[in-house]
């Protein structure tokens, strides 16, 4: 989790104040949402949408998992891609972006 948090951190403009709030206690739904991707890539895909992968993380923890849904909130949707990208570089353009309404971190 520390070498995700450095990696925001050097790409700060890249991410808003309450994802970096939320993905510590959420690391396994970025990790669900990485293996997700890697299994679309090695389909053979290289253009995908993350807004399928996260609805798709809803309804398989809605179904699979005892006690309730993840949590995924809709604010960090777009943020997961940009670290997806700034982590695995070598698959970069699997995912496009749209500007970002929400504030971004502080830049200081």
């Amino acid at each position: 989790m520390d070498d995700l948090l450095t990696l925001i951190s050097q790409n700060n403009h890249q991410f808003s104040d309450e994802f970096v709030e939320w993905l510590p206690a959420n690391e396994h739904v970025w990790k669900a949402f990485v293996n997700e991707t890697m299994k679309i890539r090695a389909r053979g895909r290289t253009h995908y949408s993350s807004y399928t992968i996260v609805e798709f993380l809803r309804h398989y923890s809605a179904v699979q998992e005892a006690g309730g849904e993840w949590k995924i909130n809709n604010n960090h949707r777009p943020y997961l891609p940009r670290l997806f990208d700034l982590c695995y570089p070598q698959m970069a353009g699997m995912f496009e972006y749209r500007t970002l309404t929400k504030p971004l971190r502080n830049q200081h």
